[in-house]
Order: C-alpha cells, then sequence, then structure tokens
C-alpha cells in the first residue's frame, strides 16, 4: 500500500449534458462506491509524469518511481472540446506504472511495466459537497468499485490550491492546457 493517496496525479471529471447535465458516464452502486468503468483502454490520454508517485524524498533518477498515465473518459473529452468547461460527471483516470529500465530492444531511459494502482476524479457539482469533486482509490487493477475518499481531503484540497483549471492540473496536461490557450 502506498504511503500517501495517489490522488495528487489522478484526475476525473465529470460530465455533462449542453445544459450542464449529467451524462450518466459515471456509475455508483446503492452505497455510493464508484463503479470502475469497463473501458478505460478507450480514454484518451490527457498527460503522463515520471516520479510524481508521493514519494517521500528528492527525484531520484536512477530509481524514478512511477510513471503516471492521466486519461479523461471520451464523452467528457468532447465535452471539454466543444464547451472549454467540464459537465457534470467527467472523469479523470490515473494510472500508475512501474518504471522499468530493463527492456530489450530499448534506447536508453524507461518505459511502463506493470500498473498497480489507479484514482479516478470526478467532478461533480451536483453530486459532491467538496467543490463537486471526488476521488476514488482503486489501490490493485482488480477492484471494481471505490468509496469517495472523505470530504474535506487532502487530494482535493491540493487540486483546489494548484490546479490551473476547475481543480484540475491541465498545467500538466497538454491536449488540455492547449485547448484553453486557444
Amino acid at each position: 500500500m502506498l504511503a500517501r493517496p495517489l490522488c495528487a496525479l489522478l484526475l476525473v471529471l465529470p460530465l455533462g449534458a449542453a445544459a450542464q447535465g449529467d451524462l450518466g458516464i459515471a456509475q455508483y452502486d446503492t452505497q455510493g462506491q464508484l463503479l470502475k468503468p469497463g473501458n478505460l483502454d478507450e480514454w484518451i490520454q490527457t498527460g503522463a509524469s515520471l516520479g510524481s508517485d508521493y514519494g517521500e524524498g528528492p527525484f531520484d533518477a536512477q530509481k524514478p518511481g512511477a510513471i503516471g498515465v492521466v486519461q479523461m473518459e471520451p464523452a467528457a473529452y468532447r465535452y471539454f472540446v466543444e464547451n472549454g468547461s467540464y459537465a457534470d460527471g467527467t472523469m479523470f483516470l490515473l494510472s500508475f506504472f512501474r518504471a522499468e529500465a530493463q527492456s530489450s530492444p530499448q534506447l536508453p531511459g524507461y518505459v511502463q511495466g506493470d500498473m498497480y494502482a489507479q484514482e479516478i476524479h470526478v467532478i461533480d457539482k451536483a453530486r459532491f459537497d467538496d467543490g463537486g469533486h471526488a476521488f476514488f482509490m482503486f489501490q490493485t487493477p482488480d477492484v471494481a468499485a471505490s468509496p469517495p475518499v472523505a470530504a474535506g481531503n487532502d487530494c482535493v484540497a491540493c487540486h483546489t490550491e494548484h490546479g490551473a483549471f476547475d481543480g484540475t492540473f491541465t498545467q500538466f496536461y497538454p491536449r488540455l492546457r492547449d485547448r484553453l490557450a486557444d
């Protein structure tokens, strides 16, 4: 288990219809747990990082930590492109992969190894009190549902304080950053 929550790297934002309704992309069970979507391989990559896995201490190029890949649910991405905002139900997925240096054939550097955890950040102003943001941690790839991290958590506080756009780290996501600059 990780020493800190994984939320700082993962963003999942809610989707909404043209009138900022909910497109129904994020699905929950009767206890309010987010059900992990089955089509994660189809989501749009928005950014990636190396070594931003909540590790303690300075970055070590010899042991860089995780490769974090951030993806956005496709309908949420389309809404963002068309409207320049997030709709309720938008989801971002942050997947953590082990960084591996020994692979062949490969030039020097790191590649994605096994995925070991995921986070989903949902933005839904109608559903969540924490400014419309909630984080769901999937500590192993086989977990099918997750409760939200308790309200008032460090994930929301950090995203609210440091996120460049509506509680998201668009400053690190070239596809979204470029759209906002247009």
